[in-house]
């Protein structure tokens, strides 16, 4: 079985539990990425226990000092 490699808008690849941003209706979240499928990515949204399906290039990843502080500031 290969392994399957989805990228972001900016081509970054994306991995199980990258941070990431993603639009929600007519909002950007913040969600930890739970599970790589064929076609989308399973995304827990930062202060909700269910996960979203979405497709690798509408998210980004992010990384960086500032991302740390937010996910120790919001996890439950």
């Amino acid at each position: 079985m290969t392994e399957i490699i989805h990228y972001d808008k900016f081509d970054k690849v994306i991995k199980v539990g990258d941070c990431v941003v993603f639009p929600n209706q007519n909002q950007l979240e913040i969600g930890i990425v739970k599970k790589i499928t064929p076609k989308m990515i399973k995304v827990n949204q930062i202060g909700f226990t269910y996960n979203s399906q979405k497709y690798p290039k509408d998210t980004i990843v992010l990384e960086g000092p500032e991302v740390t502080m937010f996910l120790l500031k919001h996890q439950k």
